[in-house]
């Protein structure tokens, strides 16, 4: 049934983009693609006004997209609801005169053919290759064909917009012909434009933008490098539709992370929460330690991280080189959740950081403690561990809690609860709906039933 109804939706919504004919800007990549589709969708909101769409559920994928084009949101397993989406689509394609301009679509991919699927409903106009590395790969034995698939946006656009920093994109790009392509880097600086001297401080990002001979100082209020990464591709974008830099500069001032992607939320004790528990794969935990890092020795620095997920048989490899981040890091205690992280990441840092007790009762065996690191069975446990790590500090530090992790079955939103300072900021968390409620509550009643 799920099959059919995927093939009516397909079938339903190619029809709709053939009639209305927006304008399509398409966004993929393994890492930050809602951040980046969000701020493609205010830039182009400054242009375009009420005429630019994107789903406001953050909706991706073969059933995301078709969701997005019909400016509804997913019944789930419930038939009636499914039976008014169908309904909203005939109306659309039949009767409806008045159909947004443009769309800012959100290609994610999780198994072969997904993309070609998409692409085939909405070829976009403009396509946004942001990075591709292991992440969300369990369903690709072949790495390779992951890479192929994310690149089948690329070869479906009339134009393309790519990150030349990328190991792998760069060499797909390559092939293309007869396409306007915009490139963008920091370390690679043989694109169309590039960012330099970047600075990231806990209340501002600032990096100079270099296009050709000219230099334009940029500041936003993100946190860590890595965001100049979402950034510089609404630069290329504008320029890809003739805009200059000054021009896009001044319509792109008012962004600002979306909910768990890199919020900013006051913790109690006057700490400060990096919320980035939507999701996380490698390249973001390992850019948010080096961000910690590169925070000054005045912080006391907390990593409060979850299982990254879907790596398959790289999972040991990728967990272990971020612990191996982590123990050269200036960062002082991690609070760690999830299997993975326990299997891989927490006896490395126990070996590192732990020591044997100087006394130990008879007929017990000897084992490393540590108060730096510390692993829970889940994310309300290990919140309410962050909370006594924030509070048992002293008065003078400035604790800074950088939070991120893989979504299923971990929810370090949940944990975030426990060491907020004003309980109602819980609406400015991530997955708060009676739905995700619903979901969440079960699993931790599950996980605390096992014990």
């Amino acid at each position: 049934m799920k099959r059919i109804i995927l093939i009516l939706l397909g079938k339903l919504t190619k029809q709709i983009i053939k009639k209305h004919r927006p304008f399509i800007i398409g966004v993929t990549g393994t890492v930050g693609k809602t951040t980046a589709t969000n701020f493609v969708y205010d830039f182009l909101r400054t242009l375009h006004g009420d005429r630019v769409y994107m789903s406001p559920q953050n909706y991706n994928g073969e059933f995301g997209i078709p969701m997005t084009i019909l400016q509804t949101k997913s019944p789930y397993s419930n038939p009636f609801l499914w039976i008014w989406v169908f309904i909203k689509g005939i109306y659309i394609l039949l009767f409806k005169r008045s159909y947004p301009g443009y769309l800012v679509l959100e290609y994610g991919i999780d198994h072969v053919g997904e993309m070609a699927f998409c692409v085939d409903i909405a070829p976009p106009d403009i396509a946004i290759i942001l990075n591709i590395s292991k992440n969300h790969v369990v369903s690709f034995p072949v790495f390779r064909d992951y890479i192929e698939e994310k690149l089948t946006l690329a070869r479906a656009a009339k134009r393309v917009i790519y990150n030349r920093d990328d190991k792998f994109i760069p060499a797909g790009i390559e092939r293309l012909t007869g396409k306007e392509i915009v490139s963008y880097g920091i370390k690679n600086k043989d694109g169309d434009i590039y960012a330099n001297n970047i600075k990231a401080e806990l209340d501002d990002l600032s990096f100079s933008l270099v296009q050709g001979e000219e230099s334009y100082e940029m500041h936003y209020p993100l946190i860590g490098e890595f965001q100049v990464y979402n950034i510089l591709p609404v630069f290329a974008l504008g320029i890809s539709l003739g805009m200059d830099i000054q021009s896009i500069r001044e319509r792109l001032t008012d962004i600002h992370p979306q909910k768990g992607r890199g919020s900013i939320l006051k913790g109690v004790r006057e700490s400060v929460i990096i919320d980035g528990s939507y999701n996380g794969g490698f390249n973001s935990i390992s850019g948010g330690i080096e961000y910690m890092d590169g925070l000054s020795s005045e912080y006391n620095k907390i990593l409060f991280l979850g299982d990254m997920r879907e790596l398959g048989e790289d999972s040991k490899e990728l967990h272990t080189e971020i612990a191996e981040k982590i123990i050269t890091s200036s960062v002082q205690t991690v609070v760690l959740v999830g299997e993975e992280m326990k299997r891989f990441v927490y006896p490395l840092l126990l070996e590192a950081w732990g020591s044997m007790p100087e006394e130990v009762p008879e007929g017990t065996v000897p084992e490393l403690t540590s108060n730096r690191v510390f692993s829970l069975l889940h994310s309300r446990l290990a919140g309410k561990k962050v909370r006594d790590i924030i509070m048992s500090a002293s008065e003078e530090a400035k604790t800074v809690v950088f939070t991120k992790g893989s979504q299923s079955s971990i929810y370090l939103e949940e944990g975030i609860k426990e060491f907020l300072y004003d309980l109602r900021d819980v609406e400015k968390l991530c997955r708060q709906s009676d739905h995700w409620m619903r979901i969440k509550n079960h699993f931790f009643e599950s996980v605390i039933a096992e014990i």
